[in-house]
């Protein structure tokens, strides 16, 4: 009698964050798990004084971690993205240094902005990832398990872009397009396609009033599906965790360092972030957005303590009104207070030709 094959688990590394390229985690024999938090729910004591004054879905992630939610992890990689996730990394640094962590937890600081010596930084960036990976897997990356990789994730990138022709046609809903997105940030990419597949199947968004969203990034989708129970949906958006998510990006290199390198330039390319990119810059996205997804106006989210978002939005404004579109917005919204800034935004919204203050 032949025995079972013995199926040994892939390594998980959870992510906080969006700039680990998720090509290198693969290749270096992981699963990369993205750690979101969520738009409401308590916050423990010892999370919020570890944390200090900040954004409240950054908290609940701490909290998740504290609360041994994630002791499976084999690591942890904290992206250097906004003032919240830094906050967040020191804090996990010196419990893993006391032995509360179970797992090491490394910082990934990729700046954007491009150049030679900024491109330079990250390659460099990437293989300290590249080493902290390998070093909690047991397994080297090199360019064979590179192009492994590379096939896997883009087969994720290829199935989100249909995802995105999908909602701006009509076809599916934002929440169902962000649910997407979730599960290729959570999941093995095989699993993942899955998901994404099922996601589709059961969705039956109807004739709704297509909008972007701007401001602060959505953990779960209690917003979208609060807009899509009063007929507005989101075709789009410029946050990570969704169309502004990295993934589907890859590479293809003769070596480690070349891919590394490569990576770089592709990170310089992304999307410009909320939190680490000028106005104008934000602004000129928006707009090219907008067109592409040919939303009827732009509706912005912003929690209260997350950097960045609340500046934009005048200037964001200012350039959809010149081009006839409206922008509704609430911002400085309170930890739990979703429900309420949505009620508040749907208010709003219900006269699409009114550029909404």
């Amino acid at each position: 009698m032949t025995a079972e094959p013995v199926t040994v688990p892939v390594p998980r590394i959870g992510i906080i964050g969006a700039d680990a390229p998720r090509q290198i985690l693969l290749a270096a024999g992981a699963t990369p798990v993205r750690l979101s938090g969520a738009w409401s729910g308590d916050v423990s004591r010892e999370a919020a004084e570890l944390l200090g004054a900040a954004d409240a879905v950054a908290a609940r992630v701490l909290d998740d971690v504290l609360s041994g939610l994630h002791d499976g992890l084999a690591g942890l990689v904290v992206c250097n993205d906004s003032a919240a996730n830094l906050r967040v990394y020191y804090v996990l640094r010196l419990l893993a240094e006391r032995g509360r962590i179970p797992y090491p937890v490394q910082l990934l600081d990729t700046p954007r902005g491009g150049g030679p010596h900024v491109n330079l930084f990250v390659a460099r960036q990437y293989e300290r990832l590249a080493g902290f990976v390998s070093a909690c897997t047991g397994q080297v990356l090199d360019a064979d398990t590179l192009a492994a990789a590379a096939v896997r994730e883009a087969s994720l990138g290829e199935a989100l872009g249909r995802v995105r022709e999908r909602r701006v046609s009509g076809a599916l809903s934002g929440s169902s397009a962000l649910r997407c997105y979730a599960a290729a940030t959570q999941m093995a990419p095989e699993q993942a396609l899955a998901a994404i597949d099922a996601v589709q199947q059961n969705d039956a968004p109807g004739t709704l009033l297509p909008v972007f969203m701007t401001g602060s990034s959505h953990p779960d989708t209690t917003v979208y599906e609060a807009l899509e129970q009063s007929g507005i949906v989101v075709a789009g958006e410029d946050h990570d965790a969704g169309d502004a998510a990295w993934i589907g990006q890859t590479v293809d290199a003769a070596s480690s360092g070349e891919a590394f390198r490569a990576l770089a330039e592709l990170h310089a390319q992304r999307p410009p972030s909320a939190s680490r990119s000028l106005t104008s810059e934000r602004t000129e996205h928006l707009l090219a957005e907008v067109r592409r997804t040919g939303a009827a106006g732009v509706v912005a989210l912003v929690r209260d303590l997350d950097d960045g978002p609340v500046w934009d939005l005048t200037g964001q404004r200012e350039a959809l009104a010149a081009r006839g579109t409206w922008l509704a917005g609430v911002v400085r919204i309170p930890a739990d207070g979703a429900a309420a800034a949505a009620a508040e935004l749907i208010a709003s919204v219900q006269l699409p030709g009114e550029i909404a203050s």
